[in-house]
């Protein structure tokens, strides 16, 4: 196969999704570069370490299903299979995940209360398909919708349940018959309900170390701030340097890409500053004892501001000294709000304090606390989503864009999914560029 004409794909970003265009797209000698602002590649699955702890950016495990991406995890490295049992605290009460099959612990009256209104739900398709709080009242009742769901995705989402769509729900919230509700309320059962039951971590090095393979990647321009783009010449104004381009690939958020644009385009602005997404703070402690927790568990406290934590040394025992142990809280806002120092101190102290009322942890016991503040988290798939993605996506089509990853195609994918869509991109790159 020979090329059509000559071609220089330039990507930007070098997290995963773009260090897989690259990757492949280097298999069959294609010349490309990456762009990327930080110092180092990874993007939200770079893992950090303290002293001899090691943290990811938020607690990422491999789902993957794929036999492409399965084999080339393993290739990066070798990984623990994991078997997770996460837990959930309602109130000052231990309930086993999901909740809605384990209200075992609940007293009498709330799980009454939780009955009674399951069976008075309205379950109407109409109803149900017209936002998330009613998909969720819809599945579950409205007692236990606004007690336990509802409560939720306002400290994970940033948001109101009525603000969200359904079309991302799929198999993530599992509903739940009359039988399991009353079994799971009076008898002390454990029903796996998790969605996944293929779970890899790397045995060493983090999350990142499935990255090994596609990191050693020589095409890499590092600390780059992008000025602007010029889609008309295809050319990208970097600091001095101009580079030109055949087919450009994007992983970074999509408003901060639709921005860089030099045609100013005012429903592009528009549609760019309706796209909403969560930023993240995250919370890691290193402890100097070895304590007993699942590998993760959520918060439905409102006045605990954690949405979730998990403990690293639960997905590889070598994320911690040995005797020692670490958790990591994950604290989720709208990413349009401002944090100052002020905010970040309360949200750690918030943290450090409940984690001790709870019996979690003992002061004497930490041995650091470190804070991380993280602009892009999860897309939130709001009533504007559907109609500004689209637009901003077939607006850059036709200018031959292509959007790839989390952020670049602005989904809801998991590190194997942004893979394959790296993967699918480049040999979309190569179909359109070689003759047969």
């Amino acid at each position: 196969m020979k090329l059509k004409k000559k071609t220089h794909v330039v990507i930007l970003g070098a997290g995963i999704s773009g260090l897989t265009v690259s990757y492949f797209l280097n298999q069959h000698k294609i010349s490309n570069t990456i762009i990327e602002k930080d110092k180092v590649a990874g993007g939200l699955l770079k893992s950090f370490k303290i002293k001899d702890f090691v943290f990811d950016n938020f607690i990422h495990i491999s789902h993957a299903k794929n036999s492409v991406v399965k084999n080339f995890f393993k290739k990066s490295s070798s990984y623990f299979k994991l078997k997770p049992k996460p837990n959930n605290l309602y109130k000052d009460t231990w309930i086993d995940h999901s909740p809605q099959f384990h209200l075992y612990p609940l007293k009498l009256g709330e799980k009454i209360k939780i009955i009674y209104s399951f069976l008075t739900r309205k379950k109407n398709k109409g109803y149900r398909i017209k936002n998330y709080e009613n998909w969720l009242k819809g599945a579950y009742g409205d007692y236990f919708a606004k007690n336990f769901p509802m409560k939720y995705t306002e400290k994970y989402w940033a948001t109101k349940s009525r603000n969200l769509s359904t079309s991302w729900i799929k198999f993530r919230m599992q509903e739940i018959s009359f039988w399991d509700l009353l079994k799971g309320s009076f008898v002390k059962i454990f029903r796996d309900t998790y969605y996944s039951s293929d779970m890899k971590y790397p045995k060493s090095g983090g999350y990142e170390s499935f990255l090994k393979l596609l990191k050693k990647n020589k095409n890499i321009i590092f600390n780059s701030k992008l000025n602007f783009i010029d889609h008309t010449k295809k050319k990208i104004y970097l600091g001095k340097k101009i580079i030109k381009y055949t087919n450009l690939v994007s992983t970074i958020p999509l408003p901060e890409f639709s921005n860089l644009s030099k045609e100013k385009n005012k429903k592009l602005k528009f549609h760019a500053n309706k796209l909403r997404c969560t930023a993240g703070i995250i919370i890691s402690i290193g402890l100097n004892v070895d304590i007993n927790t699942r590998t993760w568990f959520y918060i439905y406290n409102k006045d605990f501001k954690a949405s979730r934590i998990y403990a690293p040394k639960k997905l590889s025992k070598n994320n911690c000294p040995k005797g020692k142990s670490s958790l990591q809280a994950e604290i989720f806002l709208d990413n349009k709000k401002k944090v100052d120092d002020k905010y970040l101190k309360f949200v750690k102290n918030n943290t450090v304090d409940n984690l001790i009322k709870y019996k979690i942890i003992k002061k004497e016991n930490i041995e650091f606390i470190d804070i991380k503040f993280k602009k892009y988290a999860n897309v939130i798939f709001d009533k504007n989503y559907d109609t500004s993605r689209d637009f901003i996506i077939n607006y850059f089509k036709k200018l031959n864009v292509d959007f790839v990853g989390r952020f670049g195609s602005w989904a809801y994918l998991w590190s194997d999914q942004c893979f394959m869509s790296g993967k699918a991109t480049a040999q979309k790159i190569l179909r359109e560029n070689f003759n047969k």
